[in-house]
């Protein structure tokens, strides 16, 4: 063994740094598709899984309860969506989950006429929600209006909202992040003086870009000027959106016209609002739209077109830029990583940092990198030091990103591994 008596024998050497224009598969962002089922008719996973997209962690689970209109879930209704969210989790897939009595924009027709019955069906399906809650990114809807997006109802009163809300909360716990359609429906739902960020209610937004509205989602007047239960104009909710959503997750589908859906209105708006994930189906217009724009911002993404640029920063998008190494009593890494995607991390992740050689003794730490730590734009710092004495040779120094509760892989964006990141050498030979 040799110790670090000598400090001259031990050399840090760097290695350049290239960042990827490739879009990264990590879990709980991206391009998802809508998978609708109604639990009154069985479901057919072998169908199913063939049109599972692996570049896709995100599913959204579409669930039409209609029929089930003026009576309780069967068992066997229930039992069927057991076995369908168990499918998602067993393939990886993190559930983004929506129940609606209607899909053909006659809310008012398809739901109970009893508001107890919304209630009871909410209780019904808690316990599942539960059983899978560490599958489910978010749950879309309080149940209630056209597709399930909180409008042509007849029970979005503020009174109506809260006891819907409460049920839904009570029944499932705390764990899964419930969204409601539009900002206004979440302050309903929230006392003025509410901690913003300290909030397991959310938003999601199927209008974006639809109008200069997002078709309903906001109003005309000033924030200023505004009661706290009224709609607010465009820009005021945007603000409002992102304070909710630096730790929740927040998306929707892009129905954009020309003007609010140019790339560079779209990409402002999706970086303010921390956009973590979107329809991949919903709509093409749009979509084709982005990719006949041209970013012209300076780097890497000039002249890539604007569809690409949006896949590569739904959600978080870490990038290695800066590792310096030194030997002081033991060898010294620090580490600079900068979050260039749209949003943060929705929970504590993990930075595992090994010193590897071929036929010698290896070493890993690991590191916490907290939610707060790695805001989009951030640029994080972390240092480790590995044992005082080490085998000479030619260490390799790999920086590898995971989520903690799961450890599932995060991916970054230097090349050419996304995986296992080569950040430099120590070399005592």
């Amino acid at each position: 063994m040799t110790g670090f008596g000598n400090k001259g024998k031990w050399r840090f050497q760097r290695v350049r740094l290239t960042e990827s224009t490739d879009q990264l598969i990590n879990p709980s962002c991206g391009w998802c598709r809508i998978y609708t089922v109604s639990p009154d008719q069985p479901v057919d996973l072998e169908e199913l899984y063939w049109s599972l997209r692996e570049n896709e962690t995100l599913v959204q689970v579409m669930i039409l309860i209609g029929a089930y209109k003026n009576q309780q879930f069967s068992q066997q209704a229930l039992l069927r969506l057991e076995q369908l969210f168990r499918f998602f989790a067993d393939h990886k897939k993190e559930m983004i989950v929506r129940f609606a009595y209607d899909n053909i924009g006659q809310g008012l027709l398809a739901e109970p006429e009893q508001f107890a019955q919304v209630l009871t069906h909410m209780k019904q399906t808690g316990p599942l929600l539960r059983l899978f809650a560490e599958d489910i990114l978010v749950l879309q809807g309080l149940f209630v209006g056209s597709w399930g997006e909180m409008h042509s109802s007849r029970y979005l009163s503020k009174e109506k909202l809260i006891t819907l809300s409460a049920t839904l909360r009570e029944t499932i716990g705390k764990k899964i992040p419930i969204a409601v359609r539009t900002p206004r429906q979440w302050r309903l739902l929230h006392l003025q003086d509410t901690i913003l960020q300290d909030t397991d209610m959310c938003m999601f937004n199927d209008g974006m870009f639809g109008s200069a509205s997002d078709l309903g989602t906001y109003g005309v007047k000033n924030r200023k000027d505004a009661d706290w239960e009224e709609s607010w104009n465009r820009e005021d909710e945007l603000a409002f959106i992102g304070q909710i959503h630096k730790h929740l997750p927040y998306g929707g589908e892009a129905v954009g016209k020309k003007d609010e859906g140019s790339l560079k209105n779209a990409v402002r708006q999706m970086r303010q609002t921390h956009v973590r994930y979107l329809n991949a189906v919903h709509d093409q217009a749009c979509m084709e739209r982005w990719k006949q724009e041209i970013c012209k911002e300076k780097g890497i993404w000039k002249g890539r077109n604007g569809l690409d640029y949006i896949s590569a920063h739904l959600g978080i998008r870490p990038v290695i830029r800066k590792v310096s190494g030194r030997v002081q009593d033991g060898l010294h890494l620090d580490i600079e990583i900068e979050n260039t995607g749209f949003a943060g991390l929705l929970e504590e992740a993990e930075l595992v940092i090994s010193a590897e050689a071929e036929g010698r003794q290896s070493q890993s730490i690991c590191l916490p990198l907290l939610p707060q730590d790695f805001m989009p734009g951030m640029r994080c710092k972390k240092n480790c030091q590995f044992a005082k004495e080490m085998e000479s040779g030619r260490y390799r120094v790999c920086v590898q990103m995971r989520r903690k509760r799961d450890r599932r892989q995060i991916c970054m964006a230097n090349e050419p591994d996304h995986v296992k990141v080569l950040a430099g050498l120590f070399y005592n030979l």
